[in-house]
């Protein structure tokens, strides 16, 4: 019989500064663990760092293998984009639906939704850090008795319903610049923790399980909203000595000390593994995909602004900090005369079922039928989709133009720099494909994808011909990278082992390797358990 397996994610934690906060006797727990397991930094795939992170290690593969570009679909012919609420697993199950072989127990894993041939209990939907939280249990029920018992999510409290009638739960996020809400946000996330450690707890307790499978989430929503407080950013020396604390920080000491209360009580000869798919950084994603590519490819089809900054001959305005609404609504204020005429963004309370009521790109979508091309919503690389005649719809431009706009476009983001620095803001823009009407299995819907630099985080960008963009608030502070880690504790792991780099997929690998069961053919990675012990 194989040793039970508890695997743990620390969502989106990124590698630098759990070293960083171990090294400074931050988390005494995580040290201990540390110089008694074997530790590696991993990499995640490149491109779709945010929307396949967990789908990468659920899958153990690429998504040029899996065919699954994230979680949103674009419907051709139809100018829609449609965002689920989970990944659909089409081509493969999630590695842990191991039929009668093992027992399993799943909780709060982001983007997952109830999966066959899975021999255990599956309760998702608690808490996670995505844009939409779907809540589903086998069995039935388990979940409404859990909160019960345990009590909802505080930050994770906004209910929808999609237009596929499913439940979801989203939050609001909190402004940026206003202080006291976040150290509000920082308390219900330190609530959060003890909740969430007190089910996994129960979970544990309840049986034996081959796999306990989980994740905090708080770590990752403290990531993306408390960046700016405690480390490099654009507004750290605003709130650093105001906060009182890094507030980051604060919730990882507390999952640090109830992880350790926690895993004291793991059954005899347990194989640990705490881990991350992805890491956060100061955020070089949110305003480019939100609102300065779809501005930018709005004015490159009309020759008109929607929001303002389009005169760029002097000098650029300080940023302010005195905003206090959401986000979106501060952009809202943001549309020039023109773009309140074109822009009809619904109201963030009206609940009728739109998950990306918040995102000013997706406010451009009503008018995508009549662009030459526009920006389709997503999380990583901007994802651009040229309007093909007889492809996307009736009119658009002509198949036989596909290249020559492909690379008329590829000159104009090219071009685009940080306004306050003149650095360029994009990394590469990558070709998806050839001839327009490549349907080939896999591909991206995207026909462009632009790639930024990890290290441009600005307000204002700037275009030498389509003017400036901003100053536009910022939305959250931390966004997305593509390294997190892996800390291995048990008899298959060595005592303070520093590993090479692996991949997310050897993650994948080496937890189906401790379960001892045959490795799938479509698995990417190779295990590291027993490799340094």
């Amino acid at each position: 019989m194989s040793s039970p397996v508890i695997a743990i994610g620390l969502d989106a934690l990124p590698p630098t500064l759990l070293e960083q906060w171990i090294d400074q006797g931050e988390l005494p727990f995580l040290a201990r663990m540390m110089s008694e397991g074997s530790y590696a930094r991993q990499k995640n795939f490149g491109l779709y760092r945010t929307e396949n992170s967990w789908l990468n290690l659920l899958l153990g593969c690429s998504p040029e293998t899996s065919h699954e570009w994230g979680h949103s679909d674009y419907q051709a012919g139809e100018y829609r984009m449609i965002e689920n609420a989970a990944c659909s697993f089409g081509r493969f199950p999630p590695f842990y639906a191991l039929r009668e072989k093992k027992r399993v127990a799943v909780f709060d894993i982001p983007l997952t939704c109830l999966a066959d041939d899975v021999n255990g209990v599956q309760l998702l939907g608690w808490g996670t850090e995505v844009n939409q939280i779907l809540r589903q249990s086998s069995p039935p029920g388990m979940m409404d008795d859990l909160i019960r018992r345990h009590g909802r999510h505080p930050v994770y409290d906004t209910l929808k319903v999609t237009a596929e009638g499913e439940e979801t739960l989203s939050y609001r996020m909190p402004c940026a610049y206003d202080l006291e809400n976040l150290r509000s946000v920082r308390d219900n996330l330190l609530d959060a923790v003890r909740q969430r450690t007190a089910i996994i707890r129960e979970l544990m307790l309840a049986e034996r399980w081959d796999l306990l499978l989980c994740a905090y989430a708080e770590i990752h929503t403290a990531g993306h909203i408390f960046w700016h407080i405690g480390r490099d950013h654009l507004l750290a020396d605003r709130y650093r000595d105001a906060a009182g604390s890094d507030f980051m920080l604060d919730v990882m000491r507390e999952i640090d000390t109830c992880l350790g209360g926690l895993l004291k009580d793991a059954p005899e000869n347990t194989q640990i593994v705490l881990f991350s798919p992805h890491g956060m950084q100061a955020n070089s994603l949110d305003l480019n995909l939100i609102i300065f590519l779809p501005e930018i490819l709005y004015r490159w089809n009309t020759g008109k602004a929607a929001f303002r900054g389009m005169d760029s001959s002097g000098p650029v305005p300080e940023p302010h900090v005195r905003y206090t609404r959401h986000w979106s609504d501060e952009v809202r204020d943001l549309r020039t005369e023109h773009g309140r005429e074109i822009l009809n963004p619904p109201l963030l309370d009206a609940n009728d079922g739109d998950p990306l009521d918040w995102d000013p790109s997706h406010w451009f979508e009503p008018l995508w039928p009549t662009l030459k091309a526009f920006k389709l919503p997503g999380y990583s690389e901007g994802l651009v989709r040229l309007n093909v005649r007889g492809r996307d719809g009736p009119e658009g431009i002509p198949p036989e133009d596909f290249a020559a706009t492909c690379d008329e476009l590829t000159e104009v983001f090219e071009a685009l720099v940080d306004a306050r620095t003149g650095d360029k803001l994009i990394d590469r823009v990558i070709r998806v494909r050839a001839p327009p009407f490549d349907g080939s299995e896999g591909l991206s819907p995207a026909d462009l994808i632009v790639v930024w630099r990890d290290d441009i985080c600005t307000d204002t960008i700037e275009h030498p011909t389509l003017g400036r963009v901003g100053p536009v608030p910022l939305f959250r502070t931390g966004g997305h990278s593509t390294e997190g880690f892996m800390l291995g504790k048990g008899s298959a792991f060595g005592n303070a082992c520093r590993m090479p780099d692996i991949t997310m997929t050897d993650v994948t690998a080496t937890l189906l390797d401790l379960l001892d069961v045959e490795m799938p053919s479509h698995i990417d990675g190779r295990s590291v358990a027993r490799t340094f012990a």
